[in-house]
């Protein structure tokens, strides 16, 4: 809502471009992209949004795409203090006041490291400017936590009690 109809028109017809391309692994379109994030957030926790900027050549209506990225690509392993009063904690480094600057990241899931398909599990500093970490912040935090997880404990409890009184009725 510009206050010029042929902006309006402009703007609306490169959102529609870039919305059907803006997954950088191509898999999604912007409504996908966002159904995927919901969806880690609830399971994993939280997930990255990672902002890719694209070369002219790429022939893309925008030059920008999205890469989301599963909680586990966090090199939560990664923990150091920095000369200059910053800290690393869990993979995200911080500055000396506390603001996040950098996550840690491996370029590939860790969980999927089969020689063909591994690039490195080594992981990358990625400046925090260019990473959204989309996670419910419900206290003061660094990372979400399932949804589900308060109730796994008592899920497995009934389980096992299920369990226990399968056997205990084929006795």
């Amino acid at each position: 809502a510009t206050g010029s109809d042929a902006l309006d028109k402009r703007v609306n017809e490169l959102w529609e471009a870039w919305a059907s391309r803006c997954a950088a692994d191509g898999l999604a379109d912007f409504h996908g992209l966002t159904t995927l994030a919901v969806r880690g957030m609830i399971e994993a926790g939280g997930v990255f949004l990672r902002r890719r900027i694209r070369r002219a050549e790429d022939r893309l209506p925008v030059p920008l795409q999205l890469q989301l990225l599963e909680a586990d690509h966090l090199d939560d392993t990664r923990i150091a203090g920095l000369a200059d009063g910053g800290r690393i904690v869990r993979g995200i480094e911080y500055d000396w006041i506390g603001r996040r600057r950098a996550y840690w990241l491996f370029p590939d899931h860790p969980g999927e490291h089969g020689v063909p398909h591994a690039r490195s599990l080594t992981a990358a500093r990625v400046p925090a400017d260019g990473v959204a970490h989309l996670f419910e912040r419900q206290r003061l935090q660094s990372r979400g936590v399932p949804w589900g997880a308060p109730a796994m404990r008592a899920l497995r409890d009934l389980d096992d009690w299920t369990n226990a009184e399968l056997v205990r009725k084929k006795t």
